[in-house]
């Protein structure tokens, strides 16, 4: 596996929600696994994940949106800085309001998603049309910091409102009868979302 260690540990310092490794490694090896060609991920943040996908699968071209200014134009230095134009399409833009039809690298073999976590539902029913029949869905953060087991003693509000839309989102997913999903303990809780339908 080769590691973007500065890239990370630089998004670490300044507090950017980045993928943790243990998720990102075992996105990378689902990659792999399934020889993937094409990844739409929703969220960029500062390209990390991106980059660091397409350092590890060859011949992968990653489709990636970020909606925050800052991140956006500091993911699109990052792919330029990694010589990665060539593999990593950015798009600034929201990803429930963008229009599919800027879509360049559609059907997908894999959609990433790591965005806000709140949306995780509409991003999903927004962009599942566009994975290929045998692809899958890769969704991070489902255990948000193992709060989603003690909902009821989060103190803050926000917070508490969040997870609780998280649990919504693994529970609408899980009794999806069109869907199996197989969940991970991996990193901050990962699951693997393919369709029942594909022979």
């Amino acid at each position: 596996m080769k590691y973007l260690e500065d890239l990370e540990q630089s998004a670490l310092d300044r507090d950017i929600p980045i993928m943790q490794r243990a998720g990102l490694e075992e996105l990378i090896s689902e990659l792999l696994k399934h020889q993937s060609s094409t990844v739409l991920e929703i969220g960029s943040a500062i390209g990390y994940s991106a980059l660091m996908m397409v350092n590890n699968v060859d011949n992968l071209k990653v489709e990636t949106i970020e909606r925050d200014d800052e991140r956006y134009l500091e993911a699109h230095q990052n792919i330029h800085d990694y010589h990665q134009d060539d593999h990593i399409i950015l798009h600034h833009d929201d990803a429930l309001l963008m229009s599919t039809e800027e879509l360049q690298a559609a059907p997908y073999d894999c959609l990433f998603i790591d965005a806000a976590k709140a949306q995780y539902q509409k991003f999903f029913e927004k962009y599942i049309p566009y994975v290929k029949k045998d692809g899958f869905v890769f969704v991070d953060n489902l255990d948000f910091h193992g709060m989603i087991y003690d909902i009821d003693h989060i103190r803050n509000r926000n917070t508490r409102a969040l997870v609780r839309k998280i649990k919504r989102f693994r529970d609408w997913i899980k009794n999806n009868d069109l869907y199996d999903v197989e969940y991970r303990e991996i990193g901050d809780g990962i699951c693997i979302i393919t369709r029942k339908d594909f022979e």
